[in-house]
């Protein structure tokens, strides 16, 4: 029985043994710490969703595993690629770039499956070195935000003033206003030190109540 057992696992003709197999496991599951600790490390949204972060390093590890099965069997990849096709997936993607991880998990487990170590780490740090390069560098960059004034209907012409002086691609995106008061929303375009100077401007006009400013991560300031 143990001779049977060491020769299904270790020694069975065609296929990867054992310690080949948990070898190639632990290369993957090496680089998908890369990609959960990138992942961490850049997010920039309201909520981490470390479940999912989790999730990652599992989709490297079972794309992995696929790979290993398949090997260079033609046979067996068409016949997976049938099986999976069934599959419909219906989990709601709401940043863009939970998407592109997805793909580098997955990136990761078909090239560290057929023992392409060098492309899979490579191409690793490369993608991580550019994510955090991007994330903590605006290189002058600014950032899209909604600006919502809410005060009295008599420090309107003010504010639009002040606003179309600083701000001469602000765009007015809405207006509403009873009697006494309004609120209007402007798409404007900041950087980070600006900000803070922009909000006490605004509290400095006589009939100002609230001044908000929303990213389109969600994300509200002051």
């Amino acid at each position: 029985m143990k001779e049977m057992l060491y020769e299904y696992l270790v020694t069975r003709s065609g296929e990867i043994n054992i310690f080949k197999s948990i070898e190639i496991l632990i290369v993957a599951l090496l680089l998908a710490a890369i990609v959960f600790w990138t992942y961490k490390f850049t997010f920039s949204g309201v909520l981490y969703n470390r479940k999912f972060n989790v999730s990652l390093i599992m989709l490297t590890l079972i794309t992995t595993m696929v790979m290993i099965v398949i090997g260079s069997d033609i046979a067996l990849s068409l016949g997976m690629v049938g099986a999976l096709s069934i599959v419909r997936f219906r989990t709601a993607i709401k940043d863009p770039r939970d998407t592109a991880y997805i793909f580098w998990c997955i990136g990761i487990g078909l090239s560290v499956g057929t023992q392409n170590y060098m492309v899979a780490l490579v191409g690793s740090i490369f993608l991580a070195i550019v994510l955090i390069a991007f994330s903590f560098g605006s290189f002058g960059a600014e950032d899209r935000y909604l600006l919502i004034i809410r005060g009295e209907r008599r420090c309107e012409s003010e504010v639009m003033s002040y606003l179309f002086k600083q701000f001469k691609g602000a765009q007015l995106r809405g207006k509403n206003s009873t009697d006494q008061t309004m609120e209007m929303i402007y798409q404007v375009s900041l950087k980070n030190d600006q900000q803070k100077m922009l909000l006490d401007t605004f509290y400095q006009i006589e009939g100002i109540q609230s001044v908000n400013l929303v990213a389109q991560n969600g994300e509200t300031i002051g």
